[in-house]
């Protein structure tokens, strides 16, 4: 069937849930009449990654996935898929393999009064407030030049994954101190008529603790205020939260769970969980979904197209050179 036959189609049967159905991570809704695909080969494989995507509004699951196949007929690979999208593909002729689960923040939700989140922003407000900067030319260039003041900054960083070159899609909040010193920024992507998503999180390397909790917070009740329902914090990887459901035993995912819980040296990501989870947010499990069934090969792919590999040798040969220094600290006492 063509791409016309199934937009005629749709318009005369569209489940409720499939014309608003939540996009994956990373990608958002656009007032265009087709969609925008960035995409990148994927290492050892035909198929092509797609990072990132604007789909026109009245795009629905079915729509979306025939152009999909026709845009992409050798195959393709998208990560950070939601339950109902992903429901919906793996029905057409996709595999899915769930990665992790993302926080999400319901605006009309209790989030911000839970125990932990009260203390750390009764002593996070004193430093400073929340505010919105425009995305002009002059804030993308301090906000890249804040990028250099993160803890992390001078690491390899992951690719594709955000985005991390915020453009006219994405929104910024900042928590500065009373000199316009930016002490941590959040970007903000658009992923469906009121679903917001986290894109980058930064944190300067000597601000003060509870900062973080404090720009959540503040962004959190401005999104609420202009009548938003959901603010995803982003994907917390390499989870297995229920454990007991039977649909949850997929041994390409205990396997790679298995292996990612080896090289936590690397990527911190129990220590991204418990950040978020100080919030009581609902963990959505987030998917790959593509043309072709998941393997090994593939996730071994899409960890090096997404720069994973250059972040675990580096971090390894730091781990190494640290165990050197000790030794040598020891032998000479």
């Amino acid at each position: 069937m063509s791409l016309q036959g199934v937009f005629l189609l749709d318009m005369f049967f569209r489940p409720p849930y499939d014309h608003q159905a939540i996009l994956p991570l990373s990608w958002t809704r656009s007032s265009e009449i087709r969609p925008v695909y960035r995409d990148i080969p994927l290492p050892f494989s035909k198929l092509r990654w797609i990072t990132q995507a604007e789909i026109p509004h009245d795009f629905s699951a079915a729509i979306l996935h025939e152009d999909l196949a026709l845009t992409y007929p050798d195959g393709y690979l998208f990560r950070g898929c939601p339950p109902e999208l992903a429901g919906f593909f793996s029905q057409a002729d996709c595999r899915t393999l769930r990665t992790g689960y993302e926080a999400v923040l319901s605006l009309d939700g209790s989030h911000l009064e839970t125990r932990r989140v009260r203390n750390a922003l009764s002593r996070g407000q004193r430093h400073g407030k929340v505010a919105e900067v425009v995305m002009n030319d002059q804030n993308r260039v301090r906000l890249a030049s804040f990028r250099n003041e993160t803890r992390h900054a001078g690491k390899p960083q992951l690719r594709h994954v955000f985005r991390d070159k915020p453009d006219h899609t994405c929104r910024c909040f900042v928590f500065s101190d009373d000199s316009d010193n930016w002490l941590a920024a959040m970007t903000i992507s658009v992923r469906g008529r009121k679903e917001m998503h986290t894109e980058l999180m930064l944190k300067h390397r000597h601000a003060p603790g509870d900062i973080m909790e404090c720009l959540v917070a503040g962004i959190f009740r401005i999104l609420k205020s202009e009548g938003a329902g959901e603010l995803s914090l982003g994907e917390a990887p390499f989870l297995n939260l229920e454990p007991n459901r039977p649909d949850c035993r997929d041994e390409l995912e205990l396997f790679m769970i298995r292996l990612m819980t080896q090289f936590r040296h690397a990527y911190d990501h129990e220590g991204l969980f418990r950040f978020k989870n100080k919030f009581a947010p609902l963990w959505r499990p987030v998917m790959v979904c593509s043309s072709e069934a998941p393997s090994p090969l593939m996730l071994a792919s899409l960890a090096m197209a997404m720069g994973y590999t250059d972040l675990l040798v580096h971090e390894s040969i730091d781990m190494l050179r640290q165990l050197i220094v000790t030794d040598r600290e020891y032998r000479s006492e």
